[in-house]
């Protein structure tokens, strides 16, 4: 009987020294990505109000400009920033530039720039943690809201893919319609 209690004491000695080795090296423990699934890090978030985001536009002359406004704790930004990406992609060599301005406070800037990150947001990545950012921008409704500039640097478009009172604003489809009308100028 001694044995057998004693061979239970080590074995239940060995399960707790196995679990805090455990624990320790899972401490240390960081996940690498997948070089196929890894995306290009965002460009870093940059501080403006609306002159330097006016000056931001001017610099972009000559290209056509979609300004994508959202926020990190907006579902709907999220679901519709990835088509804004895709469409960067897909037409920066024949004219087009993305500029997004995050309406996050100056608190979740961190998690906006994690929110860049993981969707590769590789064009000018702007925040604006002013308390009346959507009055500065003149949103009149809600976010995901765009603005879309031609070569010459006027602002032809402003839309939403929807609108506060539930109907359907642009579709990705008219977006992309948008942009491609104006860079075949």
């Amino acid at each position: 009987m001694k044995i057998v209690s004693q061979y239970n004491v080590n074995v239940n000695l060995c399960t707790v020294l196995f679990c805090v080795v455990l624990l320790f090296s899972a401490c240390d423990y960081v996940p690498q990505q997948s070089p196929s699934l890894a995306v290009n890090p965002a460009s870093p978030l940059v501080s403006v109000d609306r002159g330097g985001f006016d000056q931001v536009i001017a610099r972009k002359a000559g290209k056509v400009v979609l300004v994508d406004f959202w926020a990190s704790w907006c579902p709907p930004c999220q679901h519709a920033f990835p088509h804004t990406v895709q469409l960067y992609q897909q037409l920066q060599d024949k004219g087009l530039t993305v500029v997004s301005v995050s309406l996050d406070s100056a608190a979740d800037q961190e998690k906006a720039q994690y929110f860049l990150d993981s969707v590769g947001a590789t064009f000018e990545n702007l925040i604006c943690t002013q308390d009346n950012a959507i009055e500065i921008f003149e949103i009149p409704d809600a976010i995901p809201y765009y603005t879309l500039y031609d070569r010459q640097g006027r602002l032809r478009y402003r839309f939403s893919p929807l609108f506060t009172d539930g109907s359907q604003g642009e579709t990705p489809a008219s977006i992309d319609q948008r942009v491609q009308e104006l860079l075949a100028e």
